[in-house]
């Protein structure tokens, strides 16, 4: 008896290690492409701007079974083009766990809790807060990144003297984020 039950018990053990592993998989390849929308406290949070005027875009590049890089912006409505941050990004599932590294900033959210299909991914990230920030997003195909990339000759002159810019698409600050990032930096 003690054998079948060591048996049952060692199967149940891998059975769910595989499907925790087969849902990680299912998971980040469902998360590749881009996805746009509203994530509630993250703006006052990290940026310090208050108001329901501020939108996001994710782009997550899937590069193995389980993660890949890609870039974020976080933007104005008002002013899409003139108050934005753009930024690289590393992600991983692990565990139902997704972790988001946004590595010029040495910054990372973990989204927990979260209901994510071909339509729409939404549920609850910490940034480290300890508290619930709600976010919902909608899978964005046609989202423009153009206008965001700092490399270009556009991107970078057309930023004026208050940006962040890194050649190559690397980080772009705009408007009030790179107002909050250069007050950010000459306080460290």
């Amino acid at each position: 008896m003690k054998k079948i039950f060591t048996f049952l018990a060692l199967s149940v053990i891998a059975l769910t290690t595989f499907t925790s592993c087969d849902r990680d998989a299912y998971e980040a390849n469902t998360l590749n492409g881009q996805w746009s929308g509203y994530i509630s406290a993250y703006y006052v949070d990290r940026w310090g701007l208050v108001g329901s005027d501020y939108r996001t875009t994710i782009n997550f590049a899937q590069r193995d079974t389980y993660g890949g890089t890609g870039y974020e912006v976080d933007y104005d409505l008002n002013d899409p083009y003139g108050s934005y941050y753009y930024s690289p990004i590393e992600w991983e599932v692990n565990h139902g766990v997704i972790r988001i590294y946004y590595p010029y900033d040495d910054y990372y959210v973990e989204i927990y809790d979260y209901q994510l299909n071909s339509s729409y991914f939404r549920g609850f990230m910490d940034d480290g807060t300890r508290r619930d920030i709600e976010f919902s997003l909608a899978y964005d195909g046609n989202f423009n990144w153009a206008p965001y990339r700092g490399g270009s000759y556009w991107g970078r002159r057309a930023a004026g003297a208050d940006d962040d810019t890194a050649v190559n698409g690397e980080r772009v600050a705009r408007g009030a984020f790179a107002k909050l990032l250069n007050a950010q930096s000459a306080a460290e």
